[in-house]
């Protein structure tokens, strides 16, 4: 069993000291308090699109631009661009006293997990690298080719989602009926094809942006399925996202016809596909009770002092990472029903390099107290643009996220950390947990 495990009545003690009242203390200043721990749950840095050229040329009436990886790379800029959130990060975590700032000292207080693709485990590299300089940081992963239950845990096979539960969960939050987004969203995707296949031009005959929503067979069908416009707007809307944070040519950024603006536009369509099929609550619990329930157990072994089974690394670290994908992200927001904004996009983004970050706090002076900042960091889509390794690097966005049930008033909407657990563990469903490999 997940909580067969036990800990010593002091350190349960001081965990739950906040249960008496679920807004104590929430939204006081930080001054004076202490921070203990900070869990990043990362995405990936800009990459090249998962599909090559070939696969993408229907979607569109001109050849698309060529990248300087192979499919699914995370590219040179793209590395710049964490190496600048881990800039960011080590500032604020010195800053707080979580870290040193000697590398030496602050290297063993940093842990890496990431899925085991190339761009998760450069992100994670980077970050560690960037907080603690001190040699080549260890990336924690399992071996390649195979699927990651905390990242990937349907692929793992982690639990056995019930498929008519997944679809019908799906189908009920579209009225029944999936067209119902091709008139709601009709302006989108009109803008959508006007870069695609120019201004007032319709897709040719064949092209899945020219085909009506149909009811998906199953949710895999509408997520997986290479036809179909909300399936097509994603593959499209992410391509030119990453032309545009890539640094590329504007002529070669959706073929000259699209700039900042537009891209926000086209973002909805983009957000939409990942609010329904991994925001919705049942799909987000199939596909990120594990990783919350991990994260939750690094949580309570860093307030406890003492080791807790299913906990990511040693109650010794200071600074876990945890670096997946966009996916992983919208489940957790979903499931814990997260919401955050950056500007220039649309709610809930989950830009390359952009992060969950949940801060774990001890208020001054006292046996208990502990609570969370939790936030969500990225950079700007034109900070990402225009960074460069001449031009002078911006401080991201820390957008500070409210928890429901949890959090109070103040400006970081401070969370006692009993009311989060509380709040965490039942939105979990335990059959999608598994142990860390």
């Amino acid at each position: 069993m997940k909580h067969a495990h036990l800990r010593p009545l002091a350190a349960l003690a001081i965990l739950f000291a906040p249960l008496a009242s679920p807004h104590a203390r929430a939204g006081q200043d930080s001054g004076g308090d202490e921070l203990k721990l900070a869990i990043i749950v990362s995405r990936h840095g800009v990459r090249s699109p998962l599909q090559p050229n070939e696969e993408l040329a229907p979607y569109a009436s001109k050849p698309w631009p060529k990248w300087e990886v192979a499919p699914g790379i995370q590219t040179a800029h793209g590395n710049l661009l964490i190496a600048q959130l881990a800039d960011f990060y080590r500032g604020r975590f010195v800053s707080a006293g979580l870290l040193s700032g000697d590398p030496a000292r602050d290297e063993p207080l940093v842990f890496v997990r990431t899925d085991n693709d190339q761009r998760t485990i450069e992100t994670g590299r980077i970050l560690a690298k960037g907080l603690a300089p001190a040699g080549e940081p260890e990336v924690h992963h399992v071996a390649e080719g195979t699927p990651d239950p905390l990242f990937r845990p349907q692929a793992a096979g982690v639990g056995a989602p019930d498929q008519a539960v997944e679809l019908a969960s799906l189908l009920g939050r579209m009225g029944g009926d999936p067209r119902n987004i091709d008139r709601a969203y009709a302006a989108q995707m009109s803008e959508l094809k006007g870069v695609l296949f120019g201004p007032g031009e319709n897709p040719p005959p064949g092209s899945p942006l020219g085909e009506p929503t149909a009811v998906p067979s199953s949710v895999d069908a509408l997520v997986f399925k290479s036809k179909g416009p909300l399936r097509a707007a994603l593959i499209c809307t992410d391509a030119l996202l990453l032309e545009y944070v890539q640094g590329l040519p504007m002529t070669d950024v959706g073929w000259g016809r699209m700039d900042g603006r537009t891209l926000t536009d086209l973002l909805a369509l983009h957000d939409l596909f990942f609010d329904l099929t991994q925001r919705t609550r049942y799909l987000a619990q199939v596909g990120g009770s594990n990783l919350a329930s991990h994260i939750v157990d690094t949580l309570e072994q860093a307030a406890t002092g003492e080791p807790v089974v299913g906990a990511i690394g040693p109650e010794s670290e200071r600074v876990v990472i945890l670096v997946g994908h966009d996916t992983n992200i919208a489940n957790l927001g979903g499931l814990l029903g997260l919401e955050w904004w950056i500007p220039g996009t649309q709610a809930n983004p989950m830009l390359p390099g952009g992060a969950l970050v949940l801060e774990l706090w001890r208020h001054g002076g006292q046996p208990g107290g502990y609570y969370l900042k939790a936030s969500y960091v990225a950079q700007t889509l034109e900070e990402m643009r225009e960074a460069g390794p001449g031009a002078p690097a911006k401080l991201p966005v820390r957008c500070p996220i409210f928890i429901p049930d949890c959090s109070g008033a103040g400006p970081d909407y401070d969370a006692p950390l009993a009311a989060f657990v509380r709040h965490a563990r039942q939105a979990i469903k335990p059959a999608f947990i598994a142990p860390e490999p």
